[in-house]
């Protein structure tokens, strides 16, 4: 029976698998068998150079042989011992390790993000294999005895791009005892939720992929925004992205808040994946960052509080419920930067610049007007300032029928203020040529507001063109006309008299 192709795959896995282990046992043995072979032979040159010194140090105190040849014994025997305890010490060494007890990414009080790196010293699960190498550790000397490692240097690499990314770049720490530990504080230079962490000591170069640890001591959130500072004309708003970070292991809801924000501007939090607006957030288990959009909304008008170009100053919050609860109630309360330092939570300081509008209003008392042949316009047009900031180099201009020409006075006004208006004068004077019919007049604004350009509508003015009566028929129609109104009252007359 033939055995499946995906069943022999995962045979020949396991096979393979099976197979490196028994290798890897092997060579391991091997070289465990090497070291204690190794250590053998450089015990007995050890001691043969030993009984060579003692033997020479009673010929030389006999005087049978030179100080010279005594001397050469004595570095013999020097050269022996630390040759077996160079490799005594290799075995040692091999053994030693460091482990990265924790990472812990924490921030201090000025705001500024660190990592707290604990790194223990340890034999643990090796005293086995080292007891079977004792009895050459009576040649050890009592610093060799300590079991200290020396000159640890440990960096903080970014995961991506293999950057140091810790201040300073490496921190040496000068020795570490087994069984102790130690800790290495970096400040980060580029905020990440997770980063190796490199370690060189003893020839040995070590790196562990680690995921930050949050400080458990501090129940805050923290919160930034990349968009700080911004623009917003008056009757528009502004959003804010905001990126909220965990700095606790606990699960509590944390409340929104803002401060110092005048009440005439509302404002909302809103998720930036699904939009949905917030009052309170929770972090789920293993999520330790957030981001969130505060959108503010400017009134339409200024006043005493929002003035045009000045920086409203305020705040956004992330609170625990007991901190919110020792706020109290925040409606028209100004917070000053004392009272803002003692709050114990996460908070940012946001500037809204708010910028007025420029906007133009044309009119007029009619849009419709009718000539007869001959005939000239005129007509006055009100441009007015329906904005929140002063209009400059307002030019009034008109778009004609052919071989139409108008007359505009002023054709330019240097400035108007808002709630400001101006009286244009307008003369249409067409051809002599023009014909009956309608016709159109386009009416054209164009203006700066702080030295942007306006939108502006056009008007139209349209214009009935009419042929001209002659006056001979007219003065006819008129005697005609009397005529039959006399006629008309003669003959009542008689007719009441019969």
């Amino acid at each position: 029976m033939a055995i499946p192709t995906g069943r022999k795959i995962v045979v020949f896995v396991l096979m393979s698998l099976l197979i490196m282990n028994f290798a890897f046992t092997i060579h391991s043995q091997e070289n465990q068998a090497s070291l204690l072979l190794d250590l053998k032979e450089a015990r007995a040159k050890y001691e043969i150079a030993r009984q060579n010194l003692e033997k020479d140090k009673r010929l030389f105190e006999n005087n049978a042989i030179s100080e010279e040849q005594y001397n050469q014994s004595k570095n013999e025997l020097l050269s022996r011992e630390v040759a077996y305890q160079k490799l005594i010490l290799r075995v040692i060494s091999q053994q030693s390790y460091i482990i990265v007890e924790k990472a812990v990414k924490y921030q201090n009080l000025s705001g500024e993000r660190r990592v707290k790196v604990t790194l223990r010293s340890t034999m643990e699960g090796n005293q086995e294999y080292l007891s079977q190498f004792e009895e050459h550790f009576d040649v050890f000397t009592p610093e060799m005895r300590s079991n200290k490692i020396y000159n640890i240097f440990v960096s903080l690499i970014d995961l991506e791009n293999k950057t140091i990314i810790g201040a300073p770049y490496e921190i040496r720490v000068p020795v570490l005892e087994l069984g102790k530990t130690v800790d290495a504080d970096f400040g980060l230079l580029r905020d990440v939720e997770s980063l190796q962490v490199g370690l060189n000591y003893g020839g040995r170069k070590d790196e562990k992929n680690i995921y930050l640890e949050k400080d458990a001591s501090a129940n805050i959130v923290d919160i930034v925004s990349t968009q700080f500072s911004q623009e917003a004309d008056l009757g528009s708003s502004a959003v804010f992205d905001l990126t909220l970070e965990r700095f606790s292991s606990t699960d509590d809801v944390y409340t929104l808040e803002v401060l110092n924000l005048p009440r005439q501007v509302s404002y909302e939090f809103t998720d930036a994946e699904t939009n949905a607006r917030l009052s309170q957030i929770k972090f789920t288990q293993g999520v330790n960052i957030k981001r969130l959009s505060l959108r503010a909304y400017l009134p339409d008008r200024d006043d005493d509080n929002i003035v045009i170009d000045r920086p409203l100053v305020f705040y956004a919050l992330v609170l625990s419920r007991e901190e919110r609860e020792k706020l109290g109630g925040l409606e028209s309360k100004q917070f000053t930067d004392a009272d803002l330092a003692a709050i114990q939570g996460g908070k940012v300081k946001l500037e809204l610049v708010p910028r007025g509008v420029g906007r133009i209003e044309v009119r007029a008392p009619s849009l419709y007007h009718e000539i007869t042949v001959g005939d000239s316009i005129q007509m006055d047009v009100t441009i007015r300032n329906d904005g929140t900031r002063r209009l400059d180099n307002i030019r009034i201009a008109t778009d004609n029928p052919l071989n139409w020409r108008s007359i505009i006075e002023p054709d330019l006004i240097r400035s108007l203020d808002p709630e400001k208006e101006q009286i244009v004068h307008m003369t249409f004077i067409p051809p002599d040529d023009v014909g009956v019919g309608a016709q159109e007049v386009k009416i054209k604004t164009e203006a700066l507001a702080d030295n942007r350009r306006v939108q502006t509508e056009d008007k139209t003015v349209r214009i009935q063109v009419q042929a001209k009566t002659p006056i001979l028929w007219t003065a006819v129609l008129i005697m005609l006309l009397i005529g039959l109104v006399l006629g008309i009252v003669i003959f009542g007359i008689k007719i009441s008299r019969r």
